[in-house]
């Protein structure tokens, strides 16, 4: 699978209009200049999507070179952002024409390209694994960086719990300003934005191949196709205690559960009453929550129903759900965010951790 990228290059030093001029004079096409907003910042450059090969590569180098060639350069207040797509390339789809024609698409309309250029995003359970991993290894990621980027205010870091309770994409994007922004997930990328800013295309490549690897391991190694089960707990009491509601909802999840008969008698309904009130609790916690055990299961006849008629809220209950599920342990890849890295790039950035320890 062929992932692509879009970088977010922030700087100062140059105005908008010199790095514009200077772009146009290098005739470097499809990226744009703009205003950050960041106290201390002059300028962000957007590329476009591109995807990992000697031609993206090579734009890249070009812009750090134009960048430079205009004093641009960064300050603690300057972010590097990378934007991960969602989803992977059409297996037709080469990473070279795919930069040829997002530059082209994005120089002629000012759009980013969508739509045949890729196949189905990413399960939920890739995103949420990707997110675990690098937030597992988050004070190791630290030091991959400046100190100005640990603990900043535009890439917090993410909770390792609230990442593992998440259910689904929605619960997994915690806001625009950490150092995971999935508020870009309808856009068709994933944000990472803890990298210092820089005009150095080598550092700017090698977090981005880093970042692909991250991503590209999790769904080779560690993720596959099929039906996954989902626990979910039942809440201890979702209504109010003393109302007749809360009494059934309390009788109804206790070992056994409570016959229609018995919710009768201690809330003083009908039982027409009780039937709306289990139906107004299979709407809060879900039809899978709730158990009826019929007259007959229950070894009455037919008829019997006030008296031998039960519910059950259980406590904790099963859903299944198509898409991916994590390998079994004796075949999931390793958790690390080292996994599947080249040599040559994990040596790079032990000797940038080294360096900047220094």
């Amino acid at each position: 699978m062929t992932y692509t990228f879009g970088v977010e290059i922030e700087t100062c030093g140059a105005s908008i209009p010199e790095i514009k001029s200077a772009l146009r004079t290098a005739e470097i096409r499809g990226c744009t200049v703009v205003p950050d907003g960041t106290p201390s910042v002059d300028a962000e450059i957007v590329l476009p999507p591109l995807a990992a090969c000697d031609f993206a590569f090579d734009y890249i180098k070009k812009i750090c070179r134009v960048l430079q060639s205009v004093g641009a350069t960064v300050n603690t207040r300057c972010g590097l952002h990378v934007h991960i797509g969602n989803a992977p390339l059409d297996g037709d789809m080469s990473p070279t024409r795919f930069c040829g024609d997002s530059i082209s698409v994005r120089q002629e309309t000012g759009r980013f390209v969508v739509g045949q250029y890729f196949a189905e995003p990413m399960d939920f359970v890739a995103v949420q694994d990707i997110m675990h991993r690098y937030t597992r290894q988050q004070s190791t990621i630290d030091t991959m960086f400046p100190r100005s980027r640990t603990g900043n205010r535009y890439c917090s870091p993410l909770s390792l719990s609230r990442i593992d309770a998440a259910t689904n994409i929605s619960e997994l994007t915690f806001g625009k300003f950490n150092s995971i922004n999935l508020q870009t997930w309808s856009r068709g990328t994933i944000e990472f934005r803890q990298a210092s800013g820089t005009v150095e295309a080598d550092k700017i490549i090698n977090w981005v191949e880093f970042l692909l690897n991250l991503v590209d391991h999790t769904n080779t190694a560690r993720v596959e196709g099929g039906t996954r089960t989902i626990v979910t707990d039942t809440p201890e009491q979702p209504f109010r205690r003393g109302a007749r509601v809360g009494i059934t909802y309390d009788m109804m999840r206790s070992d056994g559960g409570a016959t229609t008969l018995e919710i009768m008698d201690a809330t003083g309904c009908t039982e027409g009453d009780v039937r709306r009130r289990v139906s107004e609790i299979r709407t809060r916690v879900g039809d899978a929550a709730v158990v009826t055990g019929t007259q007959q299961s229950n070894g009455a006849s037919y008829g019997d129903g006030t008296h031998h008629t039960s519910y059950t809220v259980l406590f904790a209950f099963e859903t299944t759900t198509d898409g991916a599920t994590l390998l079994p342990e004796h075949r999931i890849g390793n958790a690390s965010i080292w996994a599947g890295l080249s040599d040559e790039l994990f040596e790079w950035w032990h000797n940038r951790v080294e360096t900047l320890v220094r």
